[in-house]
């Protein structure tokens, strides 16, 4: 199920059971799925160490390297799916990490993100905002971020939402009982933000 592109209804009917199911015990279950960083290390360690053995022609090096191998893979493929799903709140995770895509040559690795054109933001008949933009060549996703405060501050903004697609992205947490300032920005995982667009501004309701 895509949540960027649910309703608001089903946003609202589905939350309370994940909320429910989401407790402290399979939280838990879920960080020990990942490897720490002690056992990563150990199995680095352990993949160098029998690497020489394999170009020797040593049988039981060459047995332990690929196990050592697949080990590594299945961590990198851990971390790697992880980083990329956080990545909507920190783009930098990837990088920080040394996880991002390896840039090739001529590829769109020198592709600057343009500022957003024609940023508007409707309402649905429940009174729910949307927010749509013109698309961003070589963008993977949009930030929408929301200020109720004093916009020069940058504390006083966050992120609201985020989606993959440009067009009809619902916005939550708003307080409508001030006024508030949107922005938004394409981002594609890695590399520098796009520029913020123009301000929309939302009276009270």
């Amino acid at each position: 199920m895509s949540f960027n592109n649910a309703s608001p209804h089903e946003i609202v009917a589905q939350s309370p059971t994940v909320s429910k199911k989401f407790t402290q015990e399979r939280y838990e279950h879920l960080v020990s799925l990942l490897p720490t960083p002690e056992r990563f290390t150990a199995a680095v360690n352990s993949l160098e160490a029998n690497y020489p053995g394999t170009l020797k022609g040593d049988s039981d090096k060459a047995n332990e390297f690929e196990a050592d191998r697949k080990t590594v893979c299945s961590f990198l493929y851990l971390l790697q799916g992880v980083a990329k799903v956080v990545s909507m709140k920190d783009p930098a995770v990837l990088e920080s990490l040394g996880l991002g895509p390896v840039p090739e040559k001529g590829t769109h690795a020198s592709v600057v993100l343009a500022t957003p054109h024609g940023f508007k933001v409707i309402f649905d008949q429940k009174g729910q905002p949307f927010a749509s933009v013109a698309k961003v060549q070589g963008a993977k996703g949009y930030q929408v971020w929301a200020c109720d405060g004093e916009p020069s501050n940058e504390a006083n903004w966050r992120m609201v939402a985020f989606s993959i697609v440009c067009k009809g992205i619902p916005i939550v947490g708003l307080d409508r009982t001030k006024y508030n300032q949107l922005r938004i920005r394409a981002i594609r995982g890695t590399g520098p933000l796009g520029p913020w667009s123009n301000y929309v501004n939302i009276e009270p309701a």
